[in-house]
């Protein structure tokens, strides 16, 4: 790289067609720059002193700038080719040393005696003064005088020989320090930076510095030391020689090869991968930087061909970290997600209470049979906090959770039997059970709270702490208890806060502000250990969460990270009148159920996270039939959302509203 940048040269190249001195909106269109630009050039171009302001306040509009005397000679060579017409000015002065108040490491060649006079004695001078004048005075002597002047030239020649033999035999030595030899260094790193050749056996008074073929500035001489504060260089190879005179026996030069990077690497992986089957194995791979350091997830990588390749037995459970670094210590980091082909989804809800009922069993088994199903989401704990199935953890037996209406492993199997996927719903944290009991043995930090310590029961009889790890725990161990009786499916329902100022609310642990975070921690945790056991899962979220999720911490964006699917509920009859423009949600469940999903798809765009959507087959204001419940799907699938759930707590669903082999 030459000493100036391309810009600096350019702009050094128009000051010197103008005879040295123009304004910057001259330089700026002359050189097709921007005024920032050459502003910043000139800067650098002054601080080298090749360059002064000239009545005016640098940086405003009109400043003037011209050479000084140091750019006057020194600039043609800077410049170099680019310098095509010839430079004169009648006032530059044409007699100054440029080493002088500049910085270059060499100064003009001065005139000296020739060696053999030098190298003389005093007695040897005087004998040959004398042989002059005596050759003038006596003829006769002139062949002793020729006698005498070839022995002073024999003698001048012995010394001259023995001269060369020490010149010889005494070697320069330089050593470098600052900056070793093959460095990789990023540009922040030559701030402060010190490059330093040690001179031992030359003449350091001549020694020249050169960057990539070119003088450098700010050179500094102590003593036998020639030290040189490195500046800021454009990135690339660089190259820093010193040459040191041996007068007769020509220079010794060292040098020192470095490359300034700060290029980040580049990993040619998506940040979010195609979908693939739960189980089945992920490759990724791709061309990279032969050297850069490459780990994925806990995997150090190979990358000496100039590419990687990591086979993984089955999709990871959340977002895999990806962490590259160059030579020069450039990182590049960021996740990549691995989404799971989502099955096709149509189902319907189905309390602990209705499975255990004949009738309401009955309903959902002519659905499967009719071919309008292939999904049946079966509670594993509901909004009461109550388990329905058997239940073998401790702390459900402890706090009286568990119904025992069914068993789940049996119950599982039948609905295998017929051909449908099972997915156990999990009411995480709207738990008025667990809220009695931990409120009745002063373990209150299990709650949610109200400013002044008291449980938040709030319209829900009672809110679990998400931040404590009994809640997540207990939580936890209902999911992996239903993975291992073969359920296909957890879904995670209540996810979220109570709605209201968090300022209502206390959370034992947390520090304050929105919890969202705490939220998605818990899906990260439950994400890990689901997919080890090769079991779906998503997260149900409130209709508004897709542009309001931090009324309830919800997180939509960053819970599809570590989720399988989301599924909104859109029910009409939840919705305000004039929402997204519809006049009247509740009578119009087309209109509304399209757009509401249309905004979930646009903040999962690039995710590919599947939507599961809830549905509404239940009537509050207005009664809901066949009509209601197929606009709904229609609006889905209108979208391309071919999956959803319906949602009925008495679980009598309207199966003239469901379609028969509905067109996937």
């Amino acid at each position: 790289m030459p000493l100036l940048a391309p810009a600096d040269r350019r702009i050094l190249r128009e000051l010197l067609l103008r005879g040295g001195t123009a304004e910057i909106g001259e330089i700026s269109a002359a050189a097709a720059l921007d005024n920032q630009v050459v502003q910043a050039s000139l800067g650098t171009l002054q601080r080298s002193g090749i360059v002064a302001p000239v009545d005016s306040v640098p940086g405003l509009r009109g400043a003037r700038w011209s050479l000084t005397q140091h750019g006057f000679e020194v600039g043609p060579s800077l410049v170099g080719n680019d310098l095509d017409v010839h430079v004169h000015n009648q006032t530059a002065p044409q007699a100054v040393d440029p080493a002088e108040g500049w910085g270059f490491p060499w100064r003009p060649p001065k005139s000296e005696a020739p060696l053999y006079a030098t190298g003389l004695s005093r007695r040897a001078r005087r004998v040959a003064d004398r042989a002059v004048i005596s050759t003038a005075g006596r003829p006769h002597g002139r062949r002793r005088g020729g006698r005498l002047i070839a022995v002073i030239l024999l003698a001048a020649a012995t010394i001259g020989v023995g001269i060369v033999a020490v010149g010889a035999l005494r070697v320069t030595e330089i050593t470098i320090s600052g900056i070793h030899e093959g460095a990789m260094l990023q540009p922040g790193h030559l701030e402060g930076a010190v490059l330093e050749f040690s001179v031992s056996g030359g003449d350091v008074e001549s020694a020249q510095m050169l960057l990539d073929g070119l003088p450098v500035s700010g050179v500094q001489r102590y003593d036998n030391r020639i030290v040189w504060p490195v500046p800021g260089l454009t990135e690339g190879l660089h190259i820093v020689t010193l040459d040191v005179d041996r007068r007769f026996f020509g220079t010794s030069q060292a040098a020192v090869t470095f490359t300034v990077d700060g290029t980040p690497p580049v990993v040619d992986l998506p940040r979010v991968h195609d979908p693939v089957p739960l189980g089945e194995p992920v490759v990724l791979a791709g061309p990279i930087e032969a050297g850069v350091s490459l780990q994925i997830g806990d995997q150090r990588l190979d990358t000496s061909s100039g590419s990687f390749s990591l086979t993984l037995s089955s999709p990871p459970g959340g977002p895999l970290p990806v962490v590259a670094t160059d030579a020069a210590g450039n990182s590049t980091t960021f996740d990549i997600i691995v989404p799971i082909g989502y099955p096709h989804t149509t189902g319907v809800h189905v309390s602990a209470a209705a499975w255990d009922h004949d009738g309401l069993r009955s309903g959902i088994v002519e659905l499967i049979e009719q071919g309008r199903i292939n999904t049946v989401q079966l509670d594993l704990k509901d909004e009461d906090g109550y388990i329905g199935h058997s239940t073998s953890i401790p702390l459900a037996r402890q706090v009286g959770s568990s119904k025992d209406l069914f068993d789940l492993r049996s119950a599982i199997d039948e609905l295998h039997d017929m051909g449908v996927r099972v997915i156990g719903r999990i009411v995480a944290f709207n738990d008025p059970v667990l809220t009695r009991y931990a409120a009745s043995t002063g373990n209150l930090d299990w709650v949610l709270q109200t400013p002044d310590g008291r449980p938040l029961l709030s319209t829900y009889g009672g809110f679990t702490n998400f931040n404590h790890a009994v809640v997540r725990k207990y939580n936890l161990d209902i999911a992996a208890e239903a993975a291992a009786a073969g359920i296909d499916d957890i879904l995670w329902d209540y996810m979220r806060r109570p709605e209201g100022n968090l300022s209502g609310m206390r959370i034992p642990g947390w520090n304050g502000g929105d919890p969202s975070p705490v939220i998605v921690s818990f899906l990260a945790e439950a994400g890990t250990m689901l997919r080890e056991a090769q079991v779906f899962h998503g997260v149900s979220v409130f209709g508004i969460a897709a542009d309001r999720g931090e009324w309830i911490a919800q997180d939509v964006g960053a819970m599809s990270s570590h989720v399988d699917y989301v599924a909104p509920m859109v029910y009409p009859s939840h919705w305000g009148r004039g929402e997204y423009g519809v006049s009247h949600p509740e009578a119009q469940p087309y209109d509304i159920t399209r757009a509401s999903l249309a905004e979930f798809q646009n903040v999962l765009a690039g995710t590919n996270t599947a939507i599961v959507p809830w549905l509404q087959d239940f009537s509050l204001s207005v009664d809901y039939g066949p009509a209601e419940v197929r606009a709904q799907i229609d609006a889905a699938a209108d979208l391309g959302i071919t999956d959803w759930l319906l949602w009925d707590s008495r679980v009598t669903y309207t199966s003239d509203g469901i379609p028969v082999s509905y067109d996937q």
